[in-house]
């Protein structure tokens, strides 16, 4: 069990500087909008740099905050699901309903990396193609794992029952 209060460390650590940096990049993402002064300094939020003095450029700007809106509650589900499993609740539906909706919102915030990562490197002018492994496919296969790992839980569930029943 010291893993798993480690863990619950880290992601409580997370959380919390998350929710402080969230309201600030809401705040920054709405001057850098509204303002008529061109900001022609690169931003890197989630790992993509985007310049945002074009319109994809800010489009990219917004995606890339809705992306960390949803790492965020991703995290925050996370979150209960490790205080879940250190109350021993582990085979509940309760439980592969967060390891479920963790998954789709990590593919959902792969999906959205993607999209911001495109749209970063389109207010540069500059597309260039990397040959190797990117975020996009390592979120995507953790999505899917949480996925797979609820539809596991799912059947530990039913061998569970069907072994209370047996004599």
């Amino acid at each position: 069990m010291r893993k798993l209060v480690f863990l619950k460390t880290i992601v409580d650590y997370l959380w919390i500087m998350s929710i402080i940096a969230f309201p600030l990049l809401i705040v920054f993402i709405g001057f850098v909008l509204f303002s008529n002064e061109p900001i022609d300094v690169p931003i890197n939020i989630t790992g993509i740099n985007i310049v945002a003095t074009t319109f994809l450029g800010k489009l990219g700007l917004v995606v890339s905050a809705v992306n960390f809106g949803v790492i965020l509650y991703g995290i925050y589900n996370f979150k209960v699901l490790l205080n879940n499993f250190k109350t021993k609740i582990i085979f509940e539906v309760v439980t592969f309903k967060l390891l479920d909706k963790i998954g789709n919102l990590v593919i959902l915030s792969a999906s959205l990396y993607l999209i911001s990562d495109l749209l970063g490197a389109f207010s540069k002018s500059t597309i260039s193609i990397n040959l190797g492994f990117g975020p996009f496919l390592y979120l995507m296969s953790l999505g899917l794992f949480f996925k797979v790992l609820s539809e596991v839980f799912i059947i530990g569930k039913r061998i569970k029952e069907d072994n209370e029943l047996t004599i």
